[in-house]
């Protein structure tokens, strides 16, 4: 599900007949597929009441009015088209409450790949319409198992009489945003899933799987997983919900998979939300510690243990461990020790963590310093987040260059052909900080060759790049050319 939220701030004159301002609308869109219509587009738009101008209409009411187009082009030529007004519940004065309200749109869209753009207007301010165009694809093969999108539901009744929010006996109100603040305690969600019975066979039993990860990690959030078991049809529907109470603040995935009878993965989908819960403590969801691995740590290694597992912590991890964990309260670090290894391995997070203490040992034997451990060190951390490099290049003497290593990755998460420079501009020291990277998120240094051949030659030009011509040299070779 692609989703966006639009804030559009209008300014305007207040007059005797208009009043609010500000306009802000939260947009998303789920694609869906019919059996017997073929796919179509979900769309569900809503709009803050306080922020859109209301006006008296003929009732002698006040109202506000919102024009909405939708456009789905390939190319030059729009293939679907959709104009109208949206318009406000009637309010009698303007010191009454303006509630928020909502429109869903459902537009058949054959299979393809669509420029799709909104459109968003308030017709009773002199502002210009808010617009946003995205990519769109809609893929629902006829004899292969796919998944919808999932739809976030801010809630749902068993449907007395159809309409367009009605889905499998249910008025689903759809939940406009992705974030979560502490007053939600549920989150909801709402799926399909088609042509398993082509594929399987009719009835023939599969395993639906749904589950909390962290953004960060893709690793299950604690405890929040969940399956039933099903028999395939032509739709099969997911209508789940998970209690997240507990649940820490910070960035995740909603994740729905789907299985057969030998445990192959035959379809996935997943949705990003993101949740604020200052009530509860961050990531320590387990109590299962008390008599886990962690029970007989004592608080100097469990400091130096926490350390070293940095580089593969998400962001939200690194911060709750440097802030929450400076008053070395050993029991809460051995909470959080435990927990950060359940959540990466859920079955034997102890074996999970002996692996990883090996790395470390590694860091500490090949790039520890007289000041510093392995596993704080550029190279350490590198080494520990994304293992050994399919090549190192190692070069502790060249006539005009600092000592330098140049590591190679075939493959980094979704990532290909990733450089890591490292390099010792003290000379002495086997602490070689990063020069330059071109993996996303690390620096990137466009005179990586000029500082590395500072040491005997200084560039004339200080805005020069490209300084690999000197006699010896071969770091330009071995980036480019990684063996």
């Amino acid at each position: 599900m692609k989703k966006y939220i639009t804030s559009i701030l209008l300014i305007f004159l207040i007059s005797a007949n208009a009043f609010a301002g500000n306009l802000k609308a939260y947009f998303t869109y789920c694609t869906f597929n019919s059996p017997n219509n073929g796919p179509y587009i979900e769309t569900y738009l809503s709009v803050v009441g306080e922020s859109s101008v209301y006006v008296k209409n003929n009732n002698n009411t006040f109202q506000s009015k919102i024009e909405i187009t939708l456009i789905f082009k390939q190319g030059d030529e729009i293939k679907k088209f959709k104009k109208y007004n949206l318009l406000s519940p009637e309010i009698t004065d303007s010191l009454s409450e303006k509630v928020n309200f909502m429109d869903q749109q459902r537009i058949s869209l054959p299979n393809g790949k669509y420029e799709f753009e909104i459109s968003i207007k308030d017709l009773n301010s002199t502002e210009l319409a808010f617009k946003s165009t995205q990519i769109l694809t809609v893929d629902y093969p006829e004899n292969e198992i796919s998944i919808s999108d999932i739809e976030l539901i801010e809630s749902l009744k068993k449907t007395k009489t159809k309409s367009i929010i009605t889905k499998s006996g249910y008025d689903i109100f759809p939940y406009t945003s992705d974030f979560y603040p502490e007053s939600f305690e549920k989150i909801a969600f709402y799926s399909e899933l088609y042509n398993v019975d082509k594929v399987l066979g009719d009835n023939e039993s599969f395993l639906i799987s749904y589950y909390i990860e962290t953004y960060e990690t893709n690793k299950v959030a604690g405890n929040y997983k969940s399956f039933v078991r099903e028999t395939a049809k032509p739709v099969n529907i997911i209508l789940k919900s998970f209690n997240i109470e507990k649940l820490p603040s910070g960035n995740y995935n909603l994740v729905i998979e789907a299985r057969n009878k030998s445990n192959d993965l035959l379809v996935k989908k997943k949705v990003f939300f993101q949740r604020s819960n200052p009530k509860s403590t961050p990531l320590l969801i387990s109590d299962d510690y008390l008599n886990s691995f962690v029970a007989g740590m004592n608080k100097e290694q469990l400091d130096d243990y926490i350390k070293s597992i940095e580089p593969i912590s998400s962001n939200i991890e690194i911060s709750f461990a440097q802030n929450q964990l400076k008053g070395k309260d050993e029991e809460l670090m051995r909470q959080y020790f435990y927990n950060f290894w359940i959540t990466r391995n859920e079955l034997d997070p102890e074996t999970e963590w002996k692996n990883y203490a090996k790395r470390v040992e590694t860091t500490m034997k090949l790039f520890s310093t007289g000041i510093k451990k392995g596993y704080t060190t550029d190279r350490g951390r590198v080494y520990l987040k994304y293992g050994i490099p399919n090549t190192r290049s190692e070069v502790k003497s060249e006539p005009s260059s600092y000592p330098y290593e140049i590591w190679h990755y075939y493959k980094i998460e979704n990532f290909s052909n990733k450089k890591f420079v490292f390099y010792s501009p003290d000379i002495i020291t086997n602490d070689y900080p990063l020069l330059h990277s071109n993996m996303p998120g690390y620096i990137n240094n466009s005179q990586w060759q000029v500082q590395l051949h500072k040491r005997t030659n200084q560039p004339i030009d200080m805005d020069t790049e490209n300084n690999s011509d000197h006699y010896g040299g071969r770091a330009n070779d071995y980036f480019n050319n990684p063996r």
